[in-house]
């Protein structure tokens, strides 16, 4: 989101303030009983650094937590005008970062979601809307959860069937959040998903690209790279995705 100045002269009477790894968590419900949500996110991280080698440091990131939608509603609206529309978001202002999300059943997966953003552009100057949002994907869910699991593979495999294939054209010419569907937010994270563990030389496309990222902001497109290393990427993501075993799982846990 765009640059704004967050006011916290109005903010709730918090419940809880509490240090989580680079987080500084303010929340209006107590956290005792979601110490899981709390290990999730504090060994986010740790993750992100390891995965993307990418660094964790930068601007200070206050996580405000908000018991219900109506309170998230009206925290965030003073703040962002067009942000109370939004589960969950992440707001980069002068001189630290926000991430807002509120008490539901997958409140979790927000949290580690915007709070991924956080990291990324405290890492970066620029990222691509599409890997932005690929990249947040990937780390909504522990980085051990297995693939088999996501939501997005069975609606993926929906699509296919469908007659929809992947473009990284079509991804790349996104240029605002209005215009990133839900099946666009699916295919980023396949895309993502199979440079880390789809292809042999998939990892190294995907961090070569942000390295360089980290040093100049405009370096071209992901979509050139991937294509010059692995030449059928769009029918190896097909197939990558076909492949995948489907595994029921339990919804990651919220306490």
């Amino acid at each position: 989101l765009s640059t704004s100045t967050v006011d916290a002269a109005d903010s709730p009477a918090w419940h809880t303030i509490r240090r989580c790894g680079p987080f500084l968590v303010h929340s209006q419900f107590a956290l005792d009983s979601h110490a899981g949500v709390l290990r999730s996110l504090e060994s986010l991280p740790a993750q992100f650094h390891k995965t993307l080698d990418l660094p964790v440091t930068g601007q200070p990131i206050q996580v405000h937590l908000l018991s219900n939608r109506r309170r998230y509603q009206e925290h965030v609206r003073p703040r962002i005008p067009d942000g109370f529309k939004r589960r969950a978001l992440y707001l980069k202002d002068k001189d630290r970062g926000y991430v807002f999300v509120y008490r539901h059943d997958n409140w979790s997966q927000d949290l580690r979601h915007e709070c991924t953003h956080a990291l990324i552009h405290n890492a970066l100057p620029y990222l691509p809307l599409w890997l932005d949002e690929g990249l947040a994907e990937y780390f909504e869910q522990p980085v051990s959860t297995t693939a088999g699991s996501h939501p997005h593979l069975g609606r993926l495999r929906w699509s296919m069937r469908l007659g929809w294939s992947p473009s990284l054209k079509r991804l790349e010419s996104r240029r605002n959040f209005q215009s990133m569907t839900a099946r666009d937010y699916r295919e980023a994270w396949a895309w993502v998903h199979f440079l880390r563990h789809g292809h042999p030389r998939g990892p190294e496309v995907l961090q070569g690209y942000l390295a360089s990222l980290g040093k100049r902001p405009f370096v071209g497109l992901l979509g050139e790279k991937i294509r010059e290393a692995i030449p059928d990427a769009d029918q190896r993501l097909v197939a990558y995705i076909r492949g995948l075993p489907t595994l029921a799982l339990p919804p990651v846990a919220q306490n």
